[in-house]
């Protein structure tokens, strides 16, 4: 418990992650005219959310797609360069030299730990473990269990790079037959799933009684809207559908869970192409009724 409460602190009262990230709130009437000439220049840098589309297949037809191939390349590169110890951790397939953490995710995480005497986690879309190596110097010494489920391609790299520590599944029924999670973990990964509702009740089926959702686009609409996420080219060029979900939705999807924490992303806030404005934030529930 000491280590929850450690972690705790430093979340509320010592880490302000927006300085991690390059998100600005500006002002017009503190900012000089050439700085916020500048700050709209910066802006069509920033990945872009077009939400003239009727649905999420139409959404669909009007990508590029995801670019796959490209992307799990250089996650392994940056992965096995963890691994080696070249890199502290990797995110998206970039490498940092220096430690990060998500606090709230690593608090959520431990309090699980605390209450329950150990960690299984079910990271489902968790690439090739990223969170795990990112947090790995927090989980070492418990009793830990790692699983991630992700596309077969990542599985195959995810069991080639020899990971003692993270296990890989092509689906949540094979995991199922080997192993019970304590938590659902789902970081920047509810929004790519074009039936992210019938998945979501599918995790929340799981024996788990906790859940953490992390760097998810949230808007206060009460219905949720179906995008095409264009990625800048100076990042590579690349668009594909997603969701910016409803949080009245969330909450009634949660039905049957207790809300215990919410938080914002790494992120910067935005508004669509219709101007709807969304933020990208994360929570942490409990089952009801689970002590």
């Amino acid at each position: 418990m000491a280590a929850y409460s450690v972690v705790f602190h430093l979340w509320n009262n010592e880490v302000d992650e927006s300085s991690m990230t390059d998100k600005v709130n500006w002002r017009s009437w503190l900012v000089p005219a050439g700085v916020s000439d500048w700050a709209n220049r910066r802006s069509r840098h920033r990945t872009q959310f077009d939400d003239t589309f009727p649905s999420w297949e139409n959404a669909a037809t009007q990508g590029s797609g995801y670019g796959a191939g490209e992307i799990l390349t250089r996650v392994q590169a940056s992965t096995a360069a963890v691994l080696s110890g070249e890199a502290a951790f990797e995110r998206d397939g970039v490498v940092f030299t220096a430690p990060q953490y998500r606090w709230p995710v690593l608090a959520g995480l431990l309090e699980v730990a605390a209450r329950e005497g150990e960690l299984r986690v079910l990271d489902f879309g968790g690439s090739l473990g990223s969170l795990y190596w990112q947090h790995r110097e927090f989980l070492s010494g418990g009793k830990v269990s790692w699983s991630v489920i992700e596309q077969p391609a990542f599985v195959a790299v995810g069991n080639s790079l020899n990971q003692d520590c993270v296990d890989f599944f092509p689906n949540v029924t094979q995991y199922l037959e080997s192993a019970s999670p304590n938590v659902i973990l789902l970081s920047s990964v509810l929004q790519y799933l074009p039936n992210a509702e019938q998945t979501l009740q599918e995790l929340l089926a799981t024996p788990a009684n906790y859940l953490i959702i992390d760097r998810t686009p949230m808007s206060d609409l009460h219905a949720n809207i179906a995008a095409l996420q264009v990625v800048p080219k100076h990042i590579y060029s690349s668009s594909y559908p997603s969701w910016i979900f409803s949080r009245p939705w969330l909450r009634d999807q949660l039905a049957g869970w207790e809300i215990v924490s919410e938080f914002a992303g790494i992120e910067p806030e935005g508004n669509t192409k219709k101007g709807v404005h969304f933020s990208w934030d994360g929570l942490i529930a409990r089952r009801k009724n689970h002590d």
